[in-house]
């Protein structure tokens, strides 16, 4: 059975990746596993973007120590995760 609400979810973040990127694109298998961890957690999608954002904007700005490219999801996880808890409460 397709899970309607998790596709949208998961299109929706594709779409911002791929929008931050300036170009098109898809999610690799990898990112898309990191997306469904995202979303049976209860990670919003508001939080999702406000990681991607901020993980972009850091990247842009050479704020980021190893110099990695901005090539998945991955490099915006621990993004995400200070979003969740800036959004939650939590320490950031």
């Amino acid at each position: 059975m397709i899970d309607l609400d998790f596709e949208s979810y998961c299109e929706s973040i594709e779409a911002e990746f791929f929008r931050r990127k300036g170009r098109r694109g898809m999610l690799s298998p990898t990112d898309f596993a990191r997306t469904k961890t995202w979303y049976d957690a209860g990670v919003a999608l508001e939080e999702v973007f406000d990681g991607i954002a901020s993980a972009f904007d850091t990247h842009a700005q050479g704020r980021h120590r190893d110099g990695e490219d901005v090539n998945s999801l991955a490099f915006c996880e621990s993004f995400v995760e200070r979003a969740v808890s800036s959004r939650r409460g939590g320490v950031s």
